[in-house]
């Protein structure tokens, strides 16, 4: 079937935005045309156009150009609401953390999560048997120019984080963890908490948001955010204590964690158009690495980009940090978005 086209033909792909009603149903066959190189494709409504071309993949030092056709990508991540229509179109399996296949009331525009790599090509695959676009989840190269723009910039902005905290006000272009360090530190730091891992040395001992803290032998973190958006007391793994072995975490858990609603930070869209590429969730990639960081290091597994509610700012980079997860892992900081092929 053809698609549905808005009235909208463009030049330039900044100007090639169509004006959709959000949250976007998954099904829509609504789509917009773009130029790029004298030649004009039908983008479908939630997307934007990457242009054919070259760019510039990884870092200074071990970068290179490569060049990539035209090809469509997700405006934001696919949201719990677009999910929830897929579930109960197909009875696919529900995120862990959702109830009688629904997802937690006020976070229909969050992004999903909690879902595999393997659960998220069979969405892509039935958004293509329904609408007729070719979608599929974008490869590292892919998501990496989406995100860094025709400038290559390491951030989806520019070259630095561009994070401040002073006088108990985070400025921050993404969702990440200071986020929701500095919210509880300023609103609740008498709040009670309670160190909650059965492994953790302080198993069991109550404090306070504020005085919570990761331990090293003697030596101790409280929770604190520093002036460049570094968070000090989030986690101890060797102790296993910190803000993220407390009961307040798992709690935040159990709904979702800290994401917040696609499209939120207006400031910290890529010079293409594409919103969240830097924090609230990690994007699967279908691209195989040898994992650098995390507890698959030096296991071959799937690439996961651009850092989350979880991660620091420095892990929210666009270009790649070495982080990979097992395509059969559902983890609650990685979501996806959607490319989709365009021309022949």
């Amino acid at each position: 079937m053809r698609p549905l086209l808005l009235l909208l033909t463009c030049s330039l792909l900044h100007a090639g935005e169509a004006s959709v009603a959000f949250p976007l149903d998954p099904l829509s066959k609504q789509a917009f045309k773009a130029v790029d190189a004298g030649r004009t494709y039908l983008v479908p409504a939630a997307m934007v156009l990457i242009p054919a071309g070259p760019f510039k993949f990884g870092t200074e030092g071990g970068g290179r150009q490569l060049e990539l056709p035209a090809y469509g990508i997700g405006r934001y991540p696919v949201t719990n609401a677009e999910f929830e229509v897929f579930v109960r179109s197909t009875g696919a399996k529900a995120p862990s953390h959702w109830t009688d296949g629904h997802c937690p009331a006020g976070k229909e525009n969050h992004p999903v999560l909690n879902i595999s790599l393997v659960a998220a090509k069979a969405y892509a695959e039935w958004a293509t048997s329904k609408t007729g676009f070719r979608y599929a989840i974008p490869t590292a190269p892919q998501w990496e120019k989406a995100a860094r723009g025709p400038k290559g910039t390491l951030y989806p902005w520019g070259d630095s984080a561009d994070v401040t905290y002073r006088d108990g006000v985070l400025r921050s272009r993404f969702n990440f963890n200071a986020v929701i360090a500095a919210k509880l530190l300023k609103e609740a730091p008498e709040r009670p908490a309670t160190y909650d891992n059965r492994k953790s040395t302080h198993f069991g001992e109550r404090t306070t948001i504020s005085g919570i803290a990761s331990y090293d032998g003697d030596r101790s973190d409280r929770l604190a955010v520093l002036p460049n958006g570094q968070v000090r007391g989030w986690v101890g793994h060797a102790t296993y204590t910190g803000f993220i072995y407390t009961d307040i975490f798992t709690r935040l858990n159990q709904t979702g964690g800290n994401t917040t609603p696609v499209g939120a930070y207006e400031d910290g869209k890529s010079a293409y158009g594409c919103y969240d590429m830097a924090g609230n969730v990690w994007n699967w990639c279908d691209t195989v690495i040898t994992a650098k960081n995390g507890l698959e290091k030096g296991r071959e597994v799937n690439e996961v980009r651009g850092g989350s509610w979880y991660a620091t700012a420095m892990s929210c980079k666009s270009v790649s940090i070495g982080e990979g997860r097992v395509a059969s892992g559902a983890y609650n900081t990685v979501g996806f978005r959607l490319v989709v092929r365009l021309g022949d």
